[in-house]
C-alpha cells in the first residue's frame, strides 16, 4: 500500500484546522475506514471567515462598512476584492521578465570620490588635495588619478574630493589606506553611490507584508535590486493550477501526474493537463463536513512567481521566474507518494517511464506538502535524482506544531526544509520545528495571512481572484523564489551550496534562522564563466569589440528591453557594461561605470534617452555618446571642465549647436536644457547661452 500524503495549511484562529470539526487524526481514521488509502489534507480557505461576512453584507453599504471595520485589514481588503474584482478579471499583460531597465541591477561598486576628514578641518584646500594625490600615487603608481575638485564639506567637516577617474573596489581600498596613513588625516573612505530598492507597481503589493521588511516581512526588494530570477523555472508540485491573469503569462507546459481516477476528478490518468480540478469533497468523504476547493496550487504559484510589475494584482517572490505546474494532489487534497516521486523526477528533467520528456526542466522544485512517517526509498531516490541534476528540492516542514523529523518529505535527505514564521519573525505556533528545519520564512497567521492568486469556485474552477492562506505551504515558495534569484546569478550553484548560503545568511530575532533573500542573493557571486551565452547582434558586438578580454563575461542571458529592444550585461573586474540592441540602432555598448553611462542610467536608460546609437567615444578634451529614441537624438558629452550634460541634437537648441560646430563652436554643454519663465535655455563653455520659445524661436546671447 502506498504511503498516504497529508498536507496541512491552517486557516482558522486555532492552528489546527476546524473545518468539519475534525483533527488530522480523525481524518486519517476516516481514510482507513473508507479504504481510500490516500491521506487527507487540510487547506487554507481565503474567504472562509471575512469573505463570507463581506458576501452577506454586500447588499447593504452600511452593513458592509461595519463588517470591514471589524475585520482584520488584509482579510477585509482581499475578501472585498474577491467579490468586486471577479466580473472584470481580464488577463493583464505580462510584466517584464528582465529587471526594470530604469533601475540598475546593482549599486555601482566603482567610485571617483573619497571622503577625507582632516584633523585640521580649516587647512588650505590645496594642502588637502596634495595629501590625496600623493596617497593615490603611492597606492597606484602610474595609474594614479588626479584630484579634480573638492565637491563639498559634510556636516561633520569631512571633505568630499573628486578624482578624474573611477576606482574599482581594490583601488579604493589601496588609496584609502594610504590616505589614512598620513598623520594629517583622521579618517578616509570611498564615497559610494547607492541605488533605490526596486518596488513593483502591482496593486496589492502593499498588502503583501511578507515581502516588505518594514512590515515584519523579509527583504525581497533588496534582493530584486540584484536579481529577479530571470531564466529560471520553479516547479510547483501541488493541486495543479487554475487560469489566472497574474499567472498565465508565466506558466510553462506542465503535467498531471495523478494516476488514480478516484483522486484525479478529470476521469483519466496522467496527462498533459495540470489544471486544478478542485479538491472539494462532500460530507463524509474527507471529513465529517463538506469542504470547498482550496486552490492551493494556484496560491502557492502566485507566491513563488506571480506576474509582477504589471500594475494589477500581486507580486511574486521571483518576478522573472517561470512556473511549471505539476499536479500531484487531487480530490480531498490527496496524492500518492509514488505519483509525487515520479513528478519530482520528471520536473528535474530526468526520464519517467511512459511519460514524455520535460521540455522545461525546473531550476528548483517546490513541494508545499507532507505526509507522516519516515522518508521511504521511493521519495528519497527521486529527490536524489533531482539533486544529482543540480535541482534543489524545497519542502514544507508541516503545520502540526511537532518535530518535523517525523514528517516526510521534510525528513528526506537532500532537501531544503522550510518552517513558518509569524509577523514578529518567531516560529509560527502551528509550524513544525526541529533539527531538520533549515530556515523560517513568513507563513502568515490567522490574523495576518498571505495574499496571493486564487479562484472563486467553491468546487470546480470559477473566476480568477485573490485570497488569503497561511501555513508552511505559503512559506516554502518564498524560499523557492529566493533560490530562483540566486540561480539567475549563478546557475551552476549546487543544491548543497544553495542550502549553505540560505542558512548562513539567515538572520532575524532567532539569531540565524529567518530567511534573508537580499543577503542570500548578494552572497552569490555572478558566475560569468560561461554560465550565460551570447548570440545575435549583441553577441556579435561583444565579440567584435574584444569579447571577454575587453568587457568580461555575460552575467545574465539576453533579455527584453523597452519598445522591442534587447539587452545583456557583462562584467570584468567588477566593472559592468550593457550591450543594447534595437532594430533602429543595432547593437552598441553602454559603459555603466563612466560618468556618461551613469547619466544614461539616471535618465531612465532606454526609456529615457533611447538606445545607444554609438559606443562611448573618447575625443580631445572629453568623451560623448549618442542615443536615439524614435526620431529624437540625444548626445551626452563629458569634459573635465564642463562635467556631463546632454544636448538634444534633434531639438532647436541642439540642432543649432551642431550647425555652429559642436563643441568646437559654442563649446561643451555646461548645463542640460532648462526652463526659465517659459523660455528654454542651455549654456555652453565658450560663453554662449542658447534661448528658445515657441513665439520667437532660437537666439543666443553671450
Amino acid at each position: 500500500m502506498n504511503t498516504p500524503l497529508s498536507q496541512r495549511c491552517p486557516l482558522h484562529t486555532s492552528h489546527r484546522p476546524t473545518s468539519g470539526g475534525s483533527t488530522s487524526r480523525t481524518r486519517r481514521a476516516t481514510a482507513s475506514r473508507t479504504g481510500e488509502g490516500s491521506a487527507r489534507a487540510t487547506h487554507d480557505d481565503a474567504a472562509a471567515t471575512a469573505g463570507a461576512r463581506v458576501a452577506a453584507a454586500a447588499s447593504s453599504p452600511s452593513a458592509l462598512t461595519r463588517v470591514l471595520r471589524h475585520t482584520v485589514l488584509p482579510l477585509a481588503v482581499t475578501a472585498a476584492l474577491a467579490f468586486s474584482a471577479q466580473p472584470a478579471q481580464a488577463a493583464p499583460e505580462s510584466g517584464p521578465e528582465a529587471p526594470a531597465s530604469t533601475v540598475p541591477n546593482d549599486p555601482p561598486k566603482e567610485s571617483n570620490r573619497v571622503i577625507v576628514k582632516f584633523h585640521d578641518t580649516a587647512a588650505a584646500e590645496a594642502s588637502k588635495e596634495k595629501v590625496v594625490e600623493q596617497a593615490a600615487r603611492d597606492a597606484l603608481k602610474a595609474k594614479a588619478p588626479e584630484v579634480t575638485d573638492r565637491v563639498k564639506t559634510t556636516a561633520t567637516q569631512a571633505d568630499v574630493i573628486e578624482l578624474d577617474r573611477e576606482l574599482d573596489e581594490t583601488e579604493q581600498k589601496k588609496v584609502v589606506a594610504e590616505i589614512e596613513a598620513d598623520p594629517a588625516v583622521e579618517y578616509a573612505e570611498a564615497d559610494r553611490l547607492a541605488s533605490s530598492s526596486w518596488m513593483p507597481n502591482d496593486t496589492y503589493t502593499k498588502f503583501q507584508w511578507t515581502l516588505l521588511p518594514s512590515s515584519s516581512g523579509v527583504d525581497f526588494p533588496g534582493a530584486w535590486d540584484l536579481s529577479r530570477g530571470n531564466g529560471q523555472t520553479i516547479a510547483v508540485l501541488d493541486t495543479g493550477i487554475t487560469s489566472h491573469g497574474d499567472l498565465n503569462p508565466k506558466v510553462l507546459p506542465g503535467r498531471d501526474f495523478i494516476n488514480d481516477t478516484a483522486l484525479s476528478r478529470d476521469g483519466n490518468l496522467r496527462d498533459a493537463n495540470p489544471q486544478d480540478q478542485g479538491d472539494w469533497s462532500a460530507a463524509g468523504e474527507c471529513s465529517t463536513a463538506a469542504r470547498t476547493s482550496s486552490w492551493h496550487g494556484t496560491h502557492v504559484a502566485g507566491l513563488a512567481a506571480g506576474v509582477t510589475n504589471n500594475g494589477v494584482g500581486i507580486t511574486g517572490a521571483a518576478p522573472g521566474a517561470k512556473i511549471l505546474p505539476v499536479r500531484v494532489l487531487g480530490k480531498c487534497t490527496n496524492g500518492w507518494v509514488s505519483d509525487i516521486a515520479d513528478a519530482v523526477t520528471w520536473s528535474s528533467g530526468a526520464a519517467v517511464a511512459g511519460q514524455p520528456a520535460n521540455a522545461n526542466p525546473a531550476s528548483v522544485i517546490n513541494m508545499s506538502l507532507n505526509y507522516p512517517g519516515e522518508c521511504g526509498a521511493t521519495m528519497q531516490n527521486a529527490i536524489n535524482t533531482a539533486v544529482s541534476r543540480n535541482v534543489p528540492v524545497v519542502v514544507a516542514a508541516g503545520n502540526s506544531a511537532v518535530n518535523a523529523g517525523g514528517t516526510a518529505p521534510a525528513n528526506c535527505g537532500n532537501t531544503i526544509v522550510v518552517g513558518a514564521s509569524d509577523t514578529t519573525g518567531h516560529t509560527a505556533s502551528y509550524s513544525n520545528t526541529g533539527a531538520v528545519v533549515d530556515v523560517l520564512a513568513p507563513g502568515g497567521t490567522a490574523q495576518n495571512p498571505m495574499l496571493s492568486t486564487m479562484n472563486a469556485g467553491t468546487s470546480t474552477p470559477g473566476a480568477a481572484t485573490y485570497g488569503n492562506l497561511y501555513g508552511t505551504s505559503m512559506a516554502t515558495p518564498l524560499v523557492s523564489g529566493t533560490i530562483a534569484m540566486m540561480k539567475q546569478r549563478n546557475p551552476s550553484l549546487s543544491p548543497a551550496r544553495i542550502e549553505q548560503i540560505i542558512t548562513s545568511t539567515a538572520s532575524g530575532p532567532l539569531g540565524s534562522l529567518n530567511l534573508n533573500p537580499a543577503a542570500a542573493v548578494r552572497a552569490v557571486a555572478p558566475s560569468g564563466q560561461g554560465a550565460y551565452s551570447t548570440s545575435g547582434g549583441i553577441g556579435a558586438k561583444w565579440r567584435a569589440t574584444g569579447g571577454a578580454a575587453t568587457w568580461g563575461n555575460p552575467v545574465m542571458n539576453e533579455a527584453a528591453a523597452a519598445n522591442g529592444g534587447r539587452y545583456q550585461e557583462f562584467v570584468k573586474n567588477g566593472r559592468k557594461v550593457t550591450i543594447y540592441w534595437s532594430s533602429a540602432t543595432g547593437a552598441n555598448i553602454v559603459e555603466n561605470a563612466t560618468v556618461i553611462g551613469k547619466k544614461f542610467i539616471s535618465a531612465g536608460r532606454e526609456r529615457g534617452y533611447g538606445y545607444p546609437a554609438t559606443g562611448e567615444a573618447r575625443v580631445r578634451g572629453g568623451s560623448y555618446q549618442v542615443y536615439r529614441n524614435g526620431a529624437a537624438t540625444t548626445k551626452v558629452l563629458w569634459s573635465s571642465a564642463s562635467g556631463t550634460h546632454a544636448v538634444k541634437e534633434s531639438g532647436a537648441i541642439g540642432g543649432a549647436w551642431k550647425k555652429a560646430g559642436l563643441e568646437r563652436g559654442w563649446g561643451w554643454p555646461t548645463t542640460d536644457e532648462y526652463t526659465v519663465n517659459g523660455e528654454v535655455q542651455q549654456r555652453f563653455s565658450n560663453g554662449v547661452t542658447a534661448h528658445w520659445t515657441h513665439q520667437r524661436g532660437l537666439w543666443t546671447t553671450r
